[in-house]
Parts: structure tokens; C-alpha cells; sequence
């Protein structure tokens, strides 16, 4: 029985440093908090973080593969065929993202400073739950089953992490990282999706580029009134602005 209340006890204090990590990692948008700082959230002594994780990284970890678990409960609840769940997946992570955006901006700075080797620890089990969602979708004959599924998995996780590191970065809105992430894995899909999911993906694919198409109007059309538009971006988007100008004489 003490050794039950022992490791009862031990559980909590590991259960509560990782919840102060958590909170200082969302309050300071930033993983550098000391460890003196982290045992005092903690309410602990100095040497518990140490002897119960042995490092920073592994408290690190600890966090960010209890934020996987919320992830994938999340997940479990969803209502939905195979092929809509790797659409809702990407929506799920926008609103987890909405709701603490400094703490994912201070776990995507933890995972770029640590190196490679944590960055592998840290994203193997997330690709693995991809390639899982994935070969879902191919088992239901919703996707073509012809296709290298760890290939394909890389390919399309990689492109969503781009979108999430430049919002990350402040580049994208989260709206646009969403539509982005939407419209890329839709026309990735396109590729490869059989004739039981082709006109559902397309129609994802078509919804997606609406949204994209309406949001850069929007800040194009914004930036047009504030003549913050040089020479050489109004070449580049000479095809949106010409759209742009046909949908406001219409509209007139």
C-alpha cells in the first residue's frame, strides 16, 4: 500500500510539471523557461523535474506527446467517413491552434531549436498517425492502393507543415494555413483517389479554393485601397487583380 501511495504520489508531480510546462510554454510563447522557474509553477523542489525526466527535452516531450494524445481523442469523436476525416483532421488542428496559439508557436520553436534527433522523436508518432488516417482511407477503397503509402504520407505531411510553420513564422493568417493545408491535401488526393471518393475530394478541392480565392481578393482589394501594392507585386498578380476588378464592376 505505501508503495501504491508512492508511485500515486510521483504520477502527480510528473502530472504537474508537465502542466506547468505546458502553461509557461503558453504564456511565454517560447520553450526557454528555466528549469528553477518550471519547479516553482510546479510546486516542487528543484531536483524532482530531474529525477523524474532526467532533462529538459524529456519534459519537453512529455508535453508535446500528451498534447498527440488530446489529438488523437479528438480524433475518435469524429463522425465521419475516412476520406472526411483527413479533411477535419487539418481543421481539427486549426482550432486546437486557435485556442493557444502561443503554446504551438513555442512548441514549433522547441522542435526547430532541439535537433534532428528530438525533432524524430517528436514527429515519428505524427507520422505515423497520418500514414494511419491514410491507409484508413485506402483500406475502404477510397484511395488507390498502388501508391507507396509511406511516399505518399511524407509527401503530403510535409506540405501541411509548411503552411504551419509559416503561419508560425506570422506569414499566414490561421484562416489561410487552414484553406491552404485544405487545398493542397485535397488536390494531393485528386491523384490518387478512386471513383467512390474522386467527386467528394474534388468538392472539397472546389471549397478550398473559393476560400483561398476569397481571402486573397480580400487582402489584395485592401491592399490596392492603401496603394501598398508596388510595381513588381502588381505584375505578379496582374490575373488576380484583373479577376478582382471584373467582380467589382459586377457588383456596381
Amino acid at each position: 500500500m505505501a508503495e501504491s501511495s508512492r508511485e500515486i504520489g510521483k504520477s502527480q508531480r510528473r502530472d504537474d510539471i508537465l502542466g506547468a510546462a505546458r502553461a509557461l510554454m503558453r504564456e511565454g510563447g517560447d520553450p526557454g523557461f528555466s528549469m528553477r522557474t518550471l519547479a516553482e509553477r510546479a510546486g516542487v523542489s528543484i531536483a524532482t523535474p530531474y529525477n523524474l525526466f532526467g532533462s529538459k527535452q524529456a519534459i519537453l516531450l512529455g508535453v508535446l506527446n500528451a498534447d498527440l494524445v488530446g489529438y488523437e481523442q479528438a480524433l475518435s469523436k469524429l463522425e465521419a467517413d475516412a476520406i472526411d476525416v483527413l479533411f477535419e483532421s487539418q481543421a481539427l488542428v486549426s482550432q486546437l491552434i486557435n485556442r493557444e496559439p502561443d503554446f504551438y508557436r513555442s512548441m514549433i520553436a522547441a522542435v526547430s531549436r532541439d535537433g534532428p534527433e528530438f525533432r524524430h522523436m517528436v514527429s515519428g508518432p505524427r507520422y505515423v498517425l497520418w500514414k494511419r488516417l491514410l491507409g484508413q482511407a485506402t483500406a475502404a477503397g477510397l484511395l488507390a492502393d498502388d501508391i507507396d503509402p509511406d511516399a505518399f504520407a511524407i509527401a503530403t505531411s510535409q506540405l501541411m507543415l509548411a503552411n504551419v510553420l509559416e503561419w508560425a513564422k506570422g506569414a499566414l493568417t490561421l484562416e489561410e494555413m487552414e484553406a491552404r493545408n485544405q487545398y493542397g491535401l485535397a488536390l494531393s488526393l485528386l491523384a490518387v483517389a478512386t471513383d467512390s471518393s474522386r467527386a467528394q475530394i474534388r468538392e472539397r478541392f472546389r471549397e478550398a479554393e473559393r476560400t483561398l480565392q476569397s481571402q486573397w481578393r480580400t487582402a489584395l482589394a485592401k491592399r490596392l485601397r492603401d496603394g501598398t501594392l508596388d510595381e513588381e507585386s502588381r505584375e505578379i498578380l496582374a490575373d488576380q487583380i484583373k479577376t478582382l476588378h471584373k467582380e467589382q464592376e459586377a457588383s456596381s
